[in-house]
């Protein structure tokens, strides 16, 4: 089948998890021989899609609807940029591309497109990465996309999105749940479970913004000295995460910080194989979790909160440990349970089969390819 997928994101230069589940679908569903293009503005996936016999179409169509001057801006740039969009497929298609599917994941395309593909005969899919923020909740916009579904498949990739899309107001016939996938490991992994001690060294790969939680964990972890973290990742807190581990550090009276924050990792296998755990605490709808997915598939035990949708597929202290969003002290609880090394070993074991079994690749582009044949 001749595929199409489609980007204008805000954050166009980020590389995160949406960006890397995309990849990942891109290349499942070339390898199974379908044809696959790529239209869109974000340079992030643009550059990953070279070399490997993927059609790239850049188009610059103007910022999405998804800020206040933005959205009042689409009322007059709206006629000029489906024009646009239209006369790339055009060519796109004059190039023996007979286009039979689209995936957007963007709202502008989302918006402009989906009514003229379908009455194209072209199926249209929505896969929704996304958080639900203000930026979708009270965007004017909101009453047009609940319209525009009406013709679409809307993908979302956990329980927890779908409902948060129902209650928007969104037809859950026309919603599936396909969770993201994630490569399996060709080579043995060895984590840190033979350790034997109370001073674990835990992990938390995360966007440093308010919906993230981290100063929740780092409140969660300020009453167990002997516990070490590492945080990786990068955002508009990250002053006020700094401080947070400075006041930590002066508490404990070290010269030597116990909690680290690192922008980024070259080598992510190595950094899980680091760390006896990861936690991920989200406060606000995290529509899936990816890195609690990667850390599973390696056997390493993982702490989410009920904010993340990967929560949905899994079993509280059983393949790992489940806790409310927002509350401090339920994550302290959840991670000094870990010193338990039966407890570790238990979630570990549990952990990659659940991950191999509803979290590979193979499984997801299974799914999705069902879904185009429906």
């Amino acid at each position: 089948m001749n595929i199409l997928f489609t980007r204008f994101p805000l954050e166009s230069t980020c590389h995160g998890g949406a960006e890397n589940q995309t990849m990942w679908l891109l290349e499942g569903l070339k390898a199974r021989g379908h044809e696959i293009s790529f239209l869109g503005s974000c340079p992030a996936l643009r550059q990953r899609v070279k070399g490997l016999g993927i059609g790239d179409w850049s188009i610059g169509i103007g910022p999405p609807p998804v800020t206040k001057w933005g959205a009042v801006s689409f009322l007059w740039r709206r006629k000029t940029m489906r024009q646009k969009l239209i006369e790339a497929i055009e060519k796109l298609q004059a190039s023996s591309f007979k286009l039979q599917a689209i995936f957007m994941l963007s709202l502008t395309e989302k918006l402009l497109l989906t009514d003229w593909a379908a009455e194209n005969g072209i199926k249209v899919f929505w896969i929704e990465h996304d958080r639900i923020g203000s930026w979708l909740r009270w965007n004017p916009w909101l009453p047009a996309m609940r319209r525009a579904s009406r013709k679409a498949t809307i993908v979302c990739v956990s329980e927890l999105s779908k409902k948060r899309y129902e209650e928007l107001g969104f037809d859950s016939k026309r919603i599936v749940v396909i969770p993201n996938g994630v490569p399996s490991l060709s080579f043995s992994f060895h984590s840190k479970l033979k350790a034997q001690s109370s001073k674990l060294h835990l992990g938390c790969i995360a966007r440093l913004s308010p919906e993230k939680g981290i100063d929740v964990l780092l409140q969660a972890i300020q009453p167990v000295p002997e516990f070490s973290l590492t945080i990786v990742g990068k955002g508009p807190e990250e002053g006020y995460v700094r401080r947070l581990i400075s006041e930590d550090t002066e508490r404990m009276g070290t010269s030597l910080p116990r909690i680290r924050l690192i922008p980024f990792v070259n080598d992510l296998d190595s950094f899980y194989a680091s760390i006896d755990a990861l936690v991920l605490p989200s406060v606000d709808h995290d529509p899936f979790g990816l890195v609690a997915a990667e850390a599973m598939m390696r056997g390493v035990p993982v702490v989410v909160t009920d904010a993340c949708g990967i929560a949905s597929c899994l079993q509280d202290k059983i393949d790992a440990l489940i806790v409310k969003a927002g509350d401090a002290g339920e994550l302290q609880q959840a991670m000094e349970s870990l010193a338990d090394i039966l407890l570790r070993e238990r979630l570990s074991e549990n952990g990659k089969r659940t991950a191999e079994r509803e979290f590979s690749l193979a499984a997801m582009v299974d799914k999705y390819e069902q879904l185009l044949q429906s």
